[in-house]
């Protein structure tokens, strides 16, 4: 091989990493934007926990202000239940699907166990042993849904979900009948709104705070009562060791 083909394949293998080289940078940023289009497309993760918003800043420094933070308390606490409602509707999903897949086992399970063994001894076969095995697995199905509450939260899910939007919509109601009858005294700049205005407003801004939190609390408390029921039930059966029946971070509770 003679120098003139060295230098020339030299300069080829250079050409051709520099268009490799060039390719890869022109590709980085599609590459880039491909990810971030996909990640603006995928819907983000909720939290599995019900949070709370965070608390408006209230100043009353002129009517202007007075305005924007009665708009604002308003804005929080719809949002709030809001978010309660839509948190308890993604919860009864998840346990109306558990259930019914719950009864669903259970059904067919149980009609299996009484059919088998009927088939087989018409049969002049034996299939017992089996109608035994489908039955204890519609009971195991049974005992798994009654023991986590999968039916009866699902219930206590669409009932909270009913409450808090039913709250939500008188409120919102009783809002706009009071702006209808104050007319343009409501709306007229410049002015700070009337004691009984603001004092009215604020009331029905707590009202539906405390209505959504009272539903949550009874949710919960019916919740524990529950779980502490069921526990307590296995436990007199020996199917739980003592303690079992403590709420998950109560106090005494390892890994609390």
């Amino acid at each position: 091989m003679t120098l003139g083909s060295e230098s020339a394949g030299a300069a080829v293998t250079a050409a051709g990493t520099g268009a490799l080289a060039t390719s890869g940078a022109s590709d980085a940023p599609a590459t880039a934007s491909r990810r971030r289009t996909r990640r603006r497309l995928l819907p983000a993760r909720r939290p599995r926990d019900l949070q709370l918003r965070p608390f408006p800043e209230v100043e009353s420094d002129d009517w202007h202000s007075q305005r924007e933070a009665l708009a604002a308390l308003r804005t929080w606490a719809e949002q709030g239940a809001e978010d309660a409602i839509d948190w308890y509707l993604r919860d009864k999903k998840r346990k109306r699907t558990g259930s019914r897949l719950l009864q669903g086992l259970a059904i067919a399970f149980a009609v299996a166990g009484t059919a088998i063994p009927l088939g087989t001894a018409a049969a002049g076969g034996s299939g017992q042993g089996w109608g035994y095995v489908l039955l204890a697995l519609a009971a195991g199905c049974k005992g798994f849904d009654h023991f986590f509450g999968l039916s009866s939260s699902w219930m206590r899910d669409i009932a909270v979900a009913h409450a808090i939007r039913a709250e939500l919509n008188a409120v919102r109601l009783e809002w706009a009948t009071d702006v209808l009858r104050a007319g343009r005294a409501s709306a007229r700049p410049g002015e700070w709104l009337q004691p009984s205005e603001v004092e009215r407003q604020l009331t029905l801004i707590a009202r539906l705070v405390n209505a959504v939190r009272q539903q949550i609390d009874t949710e919960t408390a019916d919740w524990q009562t529950e779980f502490r029921s069921r526990t307590r039930q296995l436990n007199e059966q020996g199917a739980l060791p003592a303690g079992a029946d403590r709420l998950p971070g109560a106090p005494g509770v390892p890994g609390a």
